[in-house]
């Protein structure tokens, strides 16, 4: 690990640069096969109805948001040659504690920002754009409006740059980030029932919880776990019921919701 990082921060910029869209791109790569592989798995149920062919609007977001989260890798890195980000390497009970930190407070920061972003006279600025894709599939992940996409980038970075966190932490969450990211938009509910009903998923986030807010938007708006919407009222009031049952699709019609917000 020492010598990937001296390599690195030895690294000219414009490599990084190029390394860091090649890196970006790989992710959203794997998004797709991972997803699609999980897609396929038996006993896969689903929560959205199935999403239709890939729209041009849909890639292209996915193009921009690529180029963008490449560009918030440079500025992590530009930050840590200059110092603002430290970055700690030895493999400890410290990296252990770091990883949950940056869980809980990346949590606490997404549920805020998601909150703030379907506020009603915030949320046609940007997030709609995200919403206009109701039924989800893996690539979905990525088709973000650029300010969403340069908000979250910037605040993954400000975190960074208030502790020195473990880089073995660093990418455990960025695995977990990923791997939440994916599952949240397939549009089924890959965990069998036995699973997704134990205490622990009723505060762990199951993958048929994101895909539940694209299909009722209002509810379901953290991300790992279901703490916030718990204590802020934005939980679906029919998630514990779906998620401990054997029929876990999202009946918007039940609970008087739109099955997407326009796209106008």
């Amino acid at each position: 690990m020492h010598d990937i990082v001296t390599w690195l921060r030895e690294l000219p910029a414009g490599w990084f640069a190029v390394l860091a869209l090649a890196e970006n791109a790989a992710l959203v790569g794997v998004t797709v096969v991972l997803g699609h592989w999980v897609l396929r798995w038996p006993g896969a149920d689903r929560v959205t109805a199935p999403a239709g062919p890939v729209s041009r609007l849909e890639l292209g977001l996915v193009a921009s948001a690529t180029v963008l989260n490449a560009g918030v890798t440079v500025a992590g890195w530009w930050l840590w040659q200059a110092g603002t980000i430290t970055l700690t390497l030895p493999l400890t009970w410290r990296a252990l504690l770091d990883f949950v930190v940056l869980v809980v407070v990346m949590d606490v920061i997404l549920y805020a920002g998601h909150a703030a972003a379907h506020v009603r006279w915030l949320f046609p600025l940007a997030h709609r754009l995200h919403h206009v894709f109701a039924d989800p599939r893996p690539v979905t992940l990525f088709a973000l409006h650029p300010v969403e996409v340069i908000g979250f980038g910037g605040a993954w970075l400000l975190v960074l740059a208030v502790h020195p966190f473990s880089v073995w932490a660093l990418a455990a969450y960025t695995g977990v980030n990923l791997l939440f990211g994916i599952l949240g938009h397939l549009g089924v509910e890959p965990l069998p029932l036995r699973v997704r009903a134990s205490a622990v998923f009723k505060w762990v986030a199951t993958p048929g919880m994101h895909a539940g807010h694209h299909a009722a938007p209002r509810f379901n708006l953290g991300f790992y776990s279901t703490v916030w919407d718990r204590l802020f009222g934005t939980l679906d009031p029919q998630y514990d019921s779906r998620r401990t049952g054997a029929e876990p699709f999202v009946d918007t019609t039940s609970i008087g919701i739109p099955t997407a917000p326009s796209a106008g």
